[in-house]
């Protein structure tokens, strides 16, 4: 059971649109789970269950990050990662991104 996350580069401008891609590396299918952005620090400045979505092995999910934070306000600048947690027989993954910026 394994997954990847990734993003389509590591530096973005402040309030672009951010593409993070969840990639299903395992043999079973799995449940996209939760995803969560969070600061150098490991503090959540975001947090969402998206609607439950399978997705087979080999196959990947892309969801889009519009730089806000749980209260809908525009993150500052700074270092970021995603850690997303998708759930395969029941056991729930961590899978995380390299960490990026936003200038």
């Amino acid at each position: 059971m394994s997954c990847e996350v990734y993003l389509d580069r590591n530096t973005f401008s402040r309030g672009e649109s951010i593409y993070i891609t969840l990639v299903n590396l395992g043999n079973a299918p799995l449940r996209i789970g939760s995803w969560q952005v969070i600061d150098v620090g490991g503090r959540v400045v975001y947090s969402i269950e998206p609607p439950q979505i399978i997705i087979a092995p080999g196959s990947s999910f892309v969801v889009v990050w519009f730089q806000l934070d749980n209260e809908g306000k525009s993150v500052d600048r700074g270092r970021y990662r995603v850690v997303w947690r998708p759930v395969v027989n029941g056991n729930v993954l961590e899978c995380f991104s390299d960490f990026f910026d936003v200038l």
